[in-house]
């Protein structure tokens, strides 16, 4: 319309310049180029140059930072940086776009496969080694050969791109003329700019608000949010004792978990073996099977957090798979690794404890890709860290391996501390109410719960209700009706199996755990 009514009045409308075109060229083959790379890694698992950015953003920064933006945004702190490393990347190909376009004096078909193959290359032996994945990508799960297809593909539609939109392979007496027939129709670069702006909000809006609400209404709908669990009635608001699935915590260090592929999933087990073994998904479930309950926590969760759930595992104990592999004398430890390049390991003693096991189902239900399908690790004991996930390999070493997370100044041992958490009340009752919630001490078991009205002056004992396993959480309650309305400082503590009394003194979740006690301020009428 702007057009039209400019031409209506006799006057030509003002046409960006070649330069200003060059670079909206580069700009939509760069993000093109991305969109289908996206659609190929969610689709194919095929590698992706800012999900590897994104994991070595996470891998370098200080551990302090990462667990900032974690407590800030949650899982959602490294979809967050993924826009942000994506948005680095297309403005990278932008700008080797825009130069090329500038530079080349005979844009054809032969230099535009000529400066793919340029970037397909640099980005081969230059940007993928530099985010520490070896040249050619040989460090990666896929390997060599199928990285860089993926990427060729990704690189020949880069170029593809650029030619289409910049009338390359449209000539008229030698000479393009596609720009010249389109240029009135696109945009300015601070539309452009300001289009792709909004884009990144959307996405970041999408990631944090919009879909964390979908997922709160979806799961009201079903009544897993104030329903109780049935142990101690009308306790609306207490943890279940055996968490839904689709309510269980979600933490890992991908900003996009793997898909895996069972049909061409195997576990390989070697290291300081006698008998090496290589074992299908098939082969796993023929073992001998059992069920149990166990709860995870992460190493993360703050006093009285979320990042704590419980349910019933099954699978084969992981002593069973190493007694089949026959352990060489002097293993350490056992060093398990999962398809994202993931790796951490746990003492030989833990390895072979009864409880420990490599898990298949969650629930009643094969495990789903989020909590590591088709194969993890639960060691009841310790921090959900080293319950690894999305198994490809277990490894018997005689040294002091130091997995992902150790590396970055996180504890090895890894050990539970003792927790207690208040879910219910939660701000403001009427008369009489009942104080409940969950406490935890790993394989310790939980001895007594105690709770506070008065912010720890005075405490009174709790009932608990008999763990469903020793390795599973407890559910704990009281009844109450304070003597007087007005405000109330509630705080909850919890004894071990052992008769260790929870720790008292705060503690940040660095670099073994958070301790303290959890308390809430509660309102009576």
């Amino acid at each position: 319309m702007d057009l039209l009514r400019l031409n209506l009045e006799g006057r030509k409308p003002s046409l960006p310049s070649q330069a200003e075109i060059r670079w909206q060229v580069g700009l939509l083959s760069s993000v093109l180029a991305l969109a289908f790379n996206l659609l190929a890694r969610f689709a194919f698992g095929a590698p992706s140059v800012p999900e590897l950015m994104t994991e070595r953003l996470f891998a370098v920064v200080p551990i302090s930072l990462v667990e900032f933006a974690v407590s800030l945004l949650g899982i959602f702190a490294k979809h967050f940086a993924f826009i942000g490393c994506a948005a680095i990347y297309v403005a990278l190909l932008t700008v080797a776009a825009t130069a090329f376009l500038h530079r080349s004096k005979k844009q054809g078909p032969v230099s535009i496969a000529l400066f793919t193959l340029f970037i397909w290359f640099f980005t081969l032996v230059c940007v993928v080694p530099s985010l520490g994945f070896g040249f050619f990508g040989r460090n990666l799960p896929m390997g060599v050969v199928t990285v860089s297809l993926w990427l060729f593909f990704v690189y020949s539609l880069y170029g593809f791109f650029i030619g289409f939109f910049g009338g390359l392979f449209v000539e008229q007496t030698g000479k393009s003329v596609w720009l010249s027939r389109v240029s009135e129709r696109w945009l300015s670069r601070r539309q452009m700019m300001a289009g792709l702006g909004y884009t990144l909000v959307a996405a970041g809006v999408y990631d944090i608000v919009a879909r964390p609400l979908w997922q709160w209404l979806r799961q009201s709908a079903a009544g897993l949010i104030t329903g109780g669990s049935g142990i101690f009635p009308s306790i609306d608001g207490l943890a279940r004792e055996v968490s839904p699935t689709a309510d269980f915590y979600q933490v890992s260090k991908n900003a996009f978990d793997p898909h895996v592929e069972v049909h061409s999933w195997k576990l390989d087990v070697g290291g300081l073996v006698e008998n090496p073994l290589s074992m299908t998904y098939s082969d796993i479930k023929a073992l001998p099977a059992i069920e149990q309950y166990a709860t995870l926590e992460c190493i993360s969760n703050t006093v009285g957090g979320p990042l704590i759930d419980n349910a019933l595992w099954r699978g084969v104990k992981l002593k069973d798979v190493l007694e089949r592999a026959h352990l060489k004398p002097g293993v350490l430890k056992i060093v398990l690794h999962a398809s994202d390049h993931y790796s951490d390991s746990i003492p030989l003693g833990r390895a072979l404890e009864e409880g420990t096991l490599l898990a298949y189902a969650m629930n009643g239900e094969a495990l789903n890709a989020i909590h590591g399908y088709p194969l993890r690790l639960i060691v009841p004991g310790i921090y959900g860290m080293k319950n690894v996930k999305w198994i490809t390999k277990i490894e018997a070493v005689d040294y002091d391996f130091k997995g992902y997370w150790q590396a970055r100044g996180w504890d090895d041992k890894a050990e539970y501390k003792t927790m207690s958490r208040i879910d219910v009340p939660r701000k403001s009752f009427q008369g009489k109410t009942t104080i409940a919630g969950i406490a935890f001490a790993g394989d310790r078991g939980v001895r007594t719960v105690e709770t506070s009205k008065d912010g720890g002056e005075t405490w009174e004992q709790a009932e608990i209700k008999p763990a469903v396993s020793p390795y599973s959480w407890v559910l704990w309650h009281q009844e109450w009706t304070p003597a007087h309305p007005g405000n109330h400082a509630l705080v909850v503590r919890a004894t071990d199996g052992a008769g260790h009394l929870q720790i008292a003194e705060e503690a940040p979740p660095i670099p073994d755990g958070a301790s303290g006690f959890h308390h809430r301020k509660v309102k009576s009428g």
